[in-house]
């Protein structure tokens, strides 16, 4: 330790200008549940180390009588994870601890080269979409390199490969996750900005965007017995007469698209096709997989106008053919459904179809009246409407698998009081998006009010109802929370199901908790009751089973 201190300092004498420091995080999220009596929890620490070089004013690095190069930052990071007995509703392999993620990143005047954990997006994801969501479970991450390059302006590159993470997979070959014999997928990516080349598009603010990707993946070959009693292109007969998938071990999936911004609008279309890709979540077919999607957007001062439209056939990508649930998924579908923040209008929340076919439309109107008009009154009023429409094909003839229409009112009505209304119509199709039930239609209305009393007390109220004649039936929840001198905040929640409809459960569910929060820390201790559903974000969701127990959670950022 007293070489590292002393060899820190060497540097930072010698090389004035330049700063070494650390950065990291902390998160654990508990529960001690009453049946059994266990204590599941969460946890993870993030470190890191970053050493930059200085800069001029005009962002070159600084010689420092040193000879000049084109380095500029050097940053080492690791993640150590404690998941022995996760929370309920996790999958079964995602028990674990130890050293997840491991990477060392240097940075240049021309981009990046990264070797270990590396993350990485091409386009909107439809090909290749590497991320972490700890709520979900998900970590995409592949173990091996990621280089990113701007040769010229205008010109973006990017080059990545490696193995992916599938939970702690990266254990089990005795390699630390470095061994690519059995798996592995790699991509490239491209991305022009036409507009950087050309003076007359940025004097008059238009920039356009034109991009392309690779992403291939290699998996060595299964024995897997098909039940199809004869042959095809996708079958192989063996020595003893059994027939067998003849698997490609390389699979390959390929994007294009194009933006293009003209002041106000803003226009994106893209395409992606995935060559046959067998697996058992499309049932070992075949069929290539496509996927094509445009948004149009509009804003102004006041105004905001959003139109999407998705279509989607066969693309689920993974990086191990035999695996379901959330982890080994090298793209993301977006869902084009609204994600919601009010506990019953994300009580049936819509899980993205990756195998079927999928058209998927949403649209989205955001209006603010200004102040001291007849609308906005004395502080002005906010009005959203939304809907989205997604259509799957099934068995049965029941195309529709989600339908959402709502209405939000934003108002601030005094100095210390503000209100926030929302009306909603939702469809959900449970037999399609779930496997089980029917179609659920529902209404609901929520009623959000904040006040702030005085510099040191706060309380916000919401007031929730959802009514429906299938299912569960009729939902009240309730919440209220009060923060004292922005440090604490008490807060409780309740939620029932009336009843009244085949399923109904008359269930009473409640929270009630005690968070406190100082600067970069925050701790949280409750009590809850919830009830078993699905925690979702992005079209991917995560079941998650009835829990009672006393909960806890600490995060602290440095």
């Amino acid at each position: 330790m007293r070489n590292i201190c002393v060899s820190l300092f060497c540097c930072t004498s010698l090389w004035a200008g330049d700063t070494v420091f650390v950065s990291g995080a902390i998160q654990h999220d508990g529960l001690l549940d009453w049946t059994p009596v266990m204590y599941h929890s969460n946890s993870y620490l993030d470190l890191g180390v970053n050493w930059q070089r200085g800069v001029t004013d005009d962002g070159l690095p600084v010689t420092g009588g040193r000879k000049e190069t084109s380095f500029r930052e050097l940053r080492a990071k690791t993640r150590l994870e404690l998941t022995q007995w996760p929370l309920p509703g996790y999958e079964a392999d995602f028990n674990g601890y130890g050293m997840s993620h491991l990477s060392i990143a240097a940075s240049f005047t021309w981009g990046e080269i990264t070797i270990g954990d590396v993350y990485g997006q091409f386009g909107s994801g439809l090909i290749l979409n590497l991320y972490e969501d700890r709520a979900l479970g998900i970590d995409g991450a592949l173990r091996g390199a990621k280089i990113e390059a701007t040769p010229y302006k205008g010109i973006h590159l990017t080059a990545i490969g490696g193995k992916q993470r599938r939970y702690w997979n990266c254990y089990k070959d005795n390699a630390f996750g470095w061994n690519h014999a059995r798996d592995a997928a790699i991509g490239a990516d491209a991305e022009l900005h036409i507009e950087e080349w050309i003076p007359q598009m940025q004097a008059r603010d238009i920039s356009w965007t034109v991009g392309g990707s690779w992403v291939s993946k290699y998996e060595a070959q299964d024995t897997i017995i098909a039940s199809v009693p004869v042959t095809g292109d996708g079958l192989r007969v063996t020595g003893d007469g059994m027939y067998m998938y003849n698997l490609p071990r390389w699979i390959g999936a390929t994007d294009v698209r194009t933006g293009l911004q003209v002041k106000g609008f803003d226009l994106l279309a893209e395409f992606a096709y995935k060559f046959n890709d067998p697996g058992t979540e499309n049932h070992f077919s075949y069929k290539n997989g496509m996927a094509g999607l445009v948004s149009l957007g509009y804003s102004r001062k006041g105004l905001s106008v959003l139109a999407q439209m998705k279509y989607s056939e066969n693309m689920s990508f993974r990086s191990e053919r035999l695996r379901t649930g959330l982890a080994g998924r090298l793209n993301h579908m977006p869902a084009f459904a609204q994600q919601h923040t009010y506990a019953l209008a994300a009580l049936y929340p819509y899980a993205t179809q990756y195998t079927k076919q999928e058209w998927a439309m949403q649209a989205e109107v955001r209006y603010t009246w200004p102040r001291k008009t007849k609308m906005g009154g004395r502080y002005g009023t906010t009005m959203r409407w939304a809907a989205s429409h997604i259509r799957v094909p099934a068995e049965n003839g029941q195309n529709e698998a989600y339908t959402d229409v709502n209405m939000e009112l934003n108002k601030r009505l005094s100095k210390t009081w503000w209100l926030n209304a929302m009306l909603m119509y939702q469809a959900y199709n449970q037999q399609t998006i779930t496997g089980h039930g029917g179609m659920i239609r529902s209404g609901i209305a929520v009623i959000d009010a904040r006040t702030q009393v005085n510099t040191n007390i706060s309380m916000r109220g919401e007031i929730q109802y959802l009514y429906s004649p299938d299912h569960e039936g009729q939902w009240l929840f309730a919440l209220y929370e009060l923060t004292l001198y922005r440090h604490w905040t008490l807060s409780g929640q309740w939620m029932y199901n009336i009843g009244y409809a085949p399923d109904a459960t008359n269930k009473h569910y409640y929270t009630a908790g005690l968070t406190f929060t100082y600067g970069a820390h925050r701790a949280n201790i409750g009590y809850t009751k919830t009830r078993e559903g699905y925690n979702c974000s992005g079209g991917i969701c995560r079941y998650v089973p009835q829990m009672e127990g006393v909960c806890a959670s600490y995060s602290f950022t440095f």
